[in-house]
């Protein structure tokens, strides 16, 4: 019994030693399990945190809220703490809800902003994966995680964020996502309690 744990314990260790990118071979099973995984996904939602990093600002300010999916291209993002706000890309357009006010952007005159929307979309479902004419993606163990990080090669997006990275759990499913700016300041956003293709209400989705 002493043998096996102690082999169990070797092997937990060298899994979380793992790290440095991923060769061609590798790259290629990754990717593909997860653009399978993403054709699969009709509906997505998840809990969230997001903190944000500044070194120039005392402590890591963080939010809460949550996330819904519709396929194909139906995302609310819902900021529940510590303000409500609400991001809702529907039907070509990108809906925001800050204090009860409405206002909204035609995504197919915005660009940039719908270039924000596929990237986000995209980030969550895994199918930005399939974007590399738009990215430059590389693939990295770290521990018993993948990260996949992500260069834009649009320039008005570039300036925006000149990184970004998602980790992928066990499952190959999105665990958390990391926005750079150019500063080298980011924002971290973490997943939890995701269900994959369950019922979401129609209102969900309502402006």
């Amino acid at each position: 019994m002493r043998i096996i744990n102690l082999f169990v314990f070797l092997f937990s260790i060298n899994m979380l030693a793992q790290t440095g990118p991923l060769n061609d071979s590798e790259q290629q099973v990754f990717r593909s399990s997860v653009i399978g995984k993403s054709n699969d996904i009709q509906s997505f939602t998840a809990q969230f945190s997001q903190t944000r990093h500044m070194t120039m600002l005392e402590g890591e300010p963080q939010s809460r809220g949550n996330v819904y999916y519709k396929s194909p291209n139906t995302l609310k993002w819902e900021y529940t703490s510590p303000y409500n706000y609400k991001l809702l890309f529907k039907d070509s357009r990108l809906f925001i809800v800050e204090e009860g006010q409405l206002s909204q952007v035609d995504l197919s005159s915005n660009k940039l902003f719908e270039k924000m929307g596929e990237l986000v979309a995209g980030s969550l479902n895994g199918k930005i994966l399939m974007a590399e004419k738009d990215f430059n993606i590389t693939y990295h163990q770290s521990g018993k995680f993948v990260k996949a990080i992500i260069i834009p090669k649009d320039q008005g997006l570039k300036g925006m964020f000149s990184e970004i990275w998602i980790s992928f759990n066990t499952d190959h499913l999105i665990r958390s996502v990391r926005l750079i700016d150019a500063s080298g300041d980011y924002t971290e956003i973490s997943m939890s309690n995701i269900k994959i293709n369950q019922p979401i209400p129609s209102s969900v989705f309502e402006n």
